[in-house]
């Protein structure tokens, strides 16, 4: 069972050791290689945001935790230790300080991509009670349509290359934000057992993979957890 920490409680072995996994898998042969078109995903046309209509909004976060699972999965085979920590900007208000010069360049289709940020003043940020009143709402395309504000707002707010949504996964922070994001809705699934998307068809395929978003309905079976 992998236990995503949050990026505050980590020891410096496992920061480093995030930043070392990330930087090979940048680092690959390719041009792009299995990561820069792996960060190309998000440009294409998933439906998985809300702003691609109904179907996108039931799959946005099926289809992130997918995307999180699969870059997991992709540096654990680099070192076994390797997790993606979760960014709890609620109350870590400000980019992690060990993430701050963290910019690599990313190889993709097209132009490469340098990672840069410029955030904003931190009450932009989502606070603890915004979140907190989404654990009251008991529909699920509720829930999305109001936590994707929040979502996108630390999207804002880093500025950079994570506002913009082609380029946002080139920064490593955006594994940590939708590990957040992922993290709420787990925490929501608890209070809420048994309610999510309403998918048919091709649609529950969370494409360009095979996965299902039955098979990650649940992060127990999806083989993780998250720390406090």
């Amino acid at each position: 069972m992998i236990v995503r920490k949050r990026t505050s409680a980590m020891t410096p072995a496992e920061r480093t050791l995030f930043k070392t996994v990330i930087t090979k898998l940048i680092n690959e042969p390719g041009d792009p290689n299995r990561y820069g078109k792996f960060v190309g995903y998000h440009a294409e046309d998933h439906m998985m945001h809300p702003f691609m209509g109904p179907v996108g909004t039931q799959r946005f976060l099926p289809w992130h935790r997918v995307y999180l699972l699969k870059l997991e999965r992709m540096g654990r085979r680099i070192d076994s230790h390797f997790f993606i920590p979760y960014w709890k900007w609620t109350t870590d208000r400000a980019v992690p300080p060990w993430m701050v010069s963290f910019k690599p360049t990313v190889k993709v289709i097209g132009p490469d991509i340098t990672v840069t940020r410029n955030p904003t003043a931190p009450p932009s940020l989502p606070t603890t009670a915004q979140v907190n009143a989404l654990m009251g709402i008991g529909n699920f395309t509720n829930l999305v349509n109001q936590l994707d504000p929040l979502h996108g707002a630390v999207h804002v707010w880093c500025h950079g290359t994570m506002s913009n949504v082609p380029t946002a996964p080139a920064d490593p922070l955006f594994w940590m934000h939708h590990a957040m994001i992922d993290k709420i809705w787990a925490d929501w699934q608890v209070l809420h057992p048994g309610v999510g998307p309403t998918l048919a068809g091709a649609d529950k395929i969370m494409d360009p993979w095979t996965t299902t978003a039955a098979q990650v309905a649940s992060i127990s079976a999806a083989g993780y957890s998250y720390g406090p």
